[in-house]
C-alpha cells in the first residue's frame, strides 16, 4: 500500500521540497505515490542518492504518478 502525495497545484520548488521531505520518512519496503503534473527530471538523481527507487507512470495529459520506494 502506498501513501499518496498530490503536488500538482504547487508552484516550484514546492513539489520537490515536499517530495524530498516525505521520502525521509519512508521505511524499508514502504511506498510513496506522488501525483504530479509533469515528469520531475531533476528529482530522479536526488532520489537515487538517497537509495530510493522510482517508477514513473503517465496516467493522462498533465498527470504523472511516481511510485517511490525504499528497498527492503
Amino acid at each position: 500500500m502506498a501513501t499518496d502525495l498530490d503536488v500538482r497545484n504547487l508552484p516550484p520548488p514546492e513539489p520537490m521540497l515536499r517530495i524530498l521531505e516525505a521520502v525521509t520518512h519512508l521505511r524499508p519496503g514502504a511506498r510513496l505515490r506522488v501525483i504530479h503534473n509533469r515528469v520531475p527530471h531533476p528529482l530522479y538523481p536526488r532520489l537515487l542518492e538517497r537509495g530510493l527507487q522510482v517508477e514513473t507512470e503517465h496516467v493522462q495529459d498533465n498527470e504523472i504518478h511516481l511510485v517511490i520506494h525504499r528497498p527492503a
